[in-house]
């Protein structure tokens, strides 16, 4: 895309519409497929090393089946366990809204378990009682009936069904960027040395490792934790062990939170009379996340990314909240590049980095830079 500036006022802007046409019209075309699109080039990126690998033992000659190899290795230890978590947690809360509007229908007596609280255990008695005890009870609260719930249950389980198959065709676009994805990353150098020029290298560098970093520390040791934490509750006889593991990942993130879920959990197992199994869950659940938060995490977030990890939090939660699941990659990312612009910003005109932590330096540095 290239305009002639010395043309007319009147053409150059015939130019620029026609090249924004030609932009458009192709976004209107992709844009049913940019998700898709999207999370193949994270998981290209992000299993690059990978995929180099295994081409080296197969041979540069046999392209399409190290693209293939690795595409399967992806659908294998990736795609396949998370569709797996994802039908599991599907079920529990479809569970949970039919034992709801069961318990509306007939009600259900007080757990016997609440009475051994030592803490706010009458207040959950009575929360029961004024919910769930007696029939008709809760849909009188909400005002509708709680048909809608299980409504919204299968509604999601249909949402998250579609981003599975939309995941599962990812993964065909996955297949053609490992196979071109070198002549696909020298055209984008090219298209971003030609408009960057210096500034380029600071962010192709920089990004790579931004996205491993993400996907590793993020989304891989999220999800290992939320099978490992979901087993060990199934192990243990904890109902709706799938979603309380996955809970407990994400809660992860904030500081001592998810032990006090597996405290909680472990408690009521104690009460209910399987002291074995609450201790196991909390004491087997706190040595996995905190192996996990304050081991494993940091190690492979650091080793890509020299941002803080509330820039991390922050990263995290706010890509979610505005982009969606794709959110919980492309919002670290996008900080990571932000931090890489402020270097960039405070480098001087000989492009050399402004120690300024030493006061005696600050006092002998030439004024005029400033």
């Amino acid at each position: 895309m290239k305009f002639d500036r010395t043309l007319p006022p009147a053409k150059l802007l015939v130019s620029i519409l026609f090249s924004a046409g030609i932009l458009l019209g192709a976004f209107v075309v992709l844009s049913p497929f940019m998700l898709a699109i999207l999370w193949a080039a994270i998981l290209a990126v992000a299993t690059w090393p990978m995929h180099e690998s295994i081409t080296r033992r197969l041979g540069p000659k046999r392209a399409h089946w190290a693209a293939g190899c690795s595409t399967a290795v992806v659908l294998l230890f990736l795609v396949g366990p998370m569709a797996l978590l994802v039908v599991f947690l599907s079920q529990d809360i479809y569970a949970a809204t039919s034992y709801l509007i069961d318990a509306d229908t007939y009600g259900k007596a007080v757990p016997s378990v609440f009475s051994k609280v030592p803490f706010g255990g009458d207040y959950l008695i009575h929360t029961w009682e004024k919910y769930l005890a007696a029939p008709k009870q809760l849909s009188a609260v909400l005002a509708t009936q709680l048909d809608i719930l299980r409504d919204a249950a299968q509604t999601v389980f249909f949402d998250l069904t579609s981003r599975l198959a939309t995941l599962f065709f990812a993964l065909w676009i996955l297949y053609f960027f490992y196979q071109d994805g070198r002549s696909i990353s020298a055209w984008l150098n090219q298209l971003g040395y030609k408009w960057l020029e210096k500034r380029w290298p600071s962010y192709v560098f920089q990004l790579p490792e931004a996205l491993r970093a993400a996907v590793n520390g993020i989304v891989i040791v999220g999800f290992g934790e939320a099978i490992l934490v979901s087993c060990l509750m199934y192990a243990c006889g904890v109902p709706s062990a799938v979603t309380l593991g996955v809970a407990t990942a994400v809660i992860a993130f904030i500081p001592l939170a998810a032990p006090l879920l597996l405290g909680v959990i472990g408690f009521f197992l104690f009460a209910q009379g399987y002291p074995a199994a609450g201790i196991a869950v909390f004491v087997v659940g706190t040595l996995i996340v905190m192996l996990a938060d304050y081991l494993v995490r940091p190690v492979l977030i650091r080793g890509g990314t020299e941002l803080p990890f509330l820039g991390i939090l922050f990263g995290i939660f706010g890509g979610v909240g505005t982009m969606g699941i794709v959110g919980l990659i492309i919002g670290p990312v996008l900080l990571v590049l932000v931090l890489v612009l402020f270097r960039e910003a405070a480098l001087d005109e000989s492009g050399v980095d402004l120690d300024l932590t030493d006061t005696q330096a600050m006092r002998t540095l030439d004024s005029t830079k400033f």
